[in-house]
């Protein structure tokens, strides 16, 4: 349903507090953490909550037998901003929607993110919607900031092998964080 364009554009935890959440004041290892412990620790959280952290810019195509009258869901959330909403005909004609004149809005409904319209949207077999998920930098819950710090001060201090015989644990802490913002419920 949804197709990522573009990459992530901002993580939510930076190098300079994820290095000093973890104490760490040299230079040699923050290549491992912009491009291994910071990604990791915020898909880990991804995975587990359902969320998509990270600002992404997305395109997905929604059957229109998924909508109503006056709403679109959307696969991923929470969504910053709605860029475009084109309806798809069967045939393949596109229509582009004026999201002022239809009074498109961004809402929540059973912890997911959906298109409001306050007009009816027309007739189409499949809707097209341009929009960018994540949540704003200022905006981004505490809880799950440490959460993803925790993950990454966990992957570091044991980035060496595990010791066999002994297993590995979940920081309680960090699935407490976690859990609030879970809409997934799987592995």
């Amino acid at each position: 349903m949804g197709t990522v364009i573009g990459s992530v554009a901002d993580e939510p935890v930076s190098l300079e507090l994820a290095k000093a959440h973890c104490r760490v004041d040299i230079d040699t290892d923050d290549v491992l953490f912009t491009s291994v412990y910071i990604p990791a620790a915020r898909q880990s959280a991804e995975q587990y909550t359902g969320l998509t952290l990270a600002t992404l810019q997305m395109t997905c195509y929604v059957d229109e037998r998924a909508c109503t009258l006056h709403t679109i869901p959307l696969p991923h959330t929470p969504v910053a901003s709605v860029d475009a909403i084109t309806a798809i005909q069967e045939d393949g004609t596109r229509q582009p929607l004026d999201l002022v004149a239809y009074g498109a809005t961004i809402a929540t409904r059973a912890m997911r993110s959906i298109v409001y319209t306050e007009q009816a949207l027309p007739e189409a077999d499949t809707f097209e919607v341009g929009y960018a998920t994540g949540y704003p930098a200022d905006a981004f819950p505490p809880n799950l900031l440490l959460a993803i710090l925790l993950l990454i001060g966990d992957a570091y201090e044991n980035r060496e092998a595990q010791q066999t015989g002994v297993p590995i644990q979940n920081n309680p802490r960090t699935v407490a964080l976690l859990d609030p913002f879970r809409l997934t419920f799987g592995v």
